[in-house]
């Protein structure tokens, strides 16, 4: 069986320039993530804040997985006065649901997360996600 070496070296290069390109990008962007939960302590928690590299879009995700009281999740900019800047938040969720919300996010800005109840009982999470 003959074999073309000048094809073969080709498929090669094409495949591991393939291969670099698509390791470029992945590590290009990165996401950063921080959760809370609402354990049943306190009417409220916040994530750590996660600080944003990119200008594009956030996400906001809050669930209740409590049982007769209401959750809401809100995604803030922190800045270093008083009050912070909402930038997202969704509808007071009942028991099982769950919310997505996304919010535009600017490079170098840090945000953070929070899980809000309607009593010490309620019980959730929240996680804000930025790239």
């Amino acid at each position: 069986m003959l074999v073309n070496r000048k094809n073969k070296w080709k498929s090669k290069f094409a495949s591991l320039s393939l291969a670099a390109a698509v390791i470029a990008t992945a590590s290009a962007v990165t996401a950063e993530s921080a959760t809370a939960f609402l354990d049943g302590s306190s009417t409220y928690k916040d994530t750590a804040i996660v600080k944003a590299t990119t200008n594009g879009t956030g996400t906001l995700y809050a669930i209740n997985n409590g049982a007769n009281t209401q959750t809401r999740g809100y995604a803030y900019k922190s800045i270093d006065w008083w009050p912070e800047s909402i930038v997202a938040s969704t509808n007071w969720l009942n028991p099982g649901q769950t919310e997505n919300r996304s919010f535009t996010q600017t490079a170098g800005d840090n945000y953070y997360g929070q899980i809000v109840g309607q009593t010490v009982g309620s019980r959730g999470s929240v996680t804000i996600t930025v790239k």
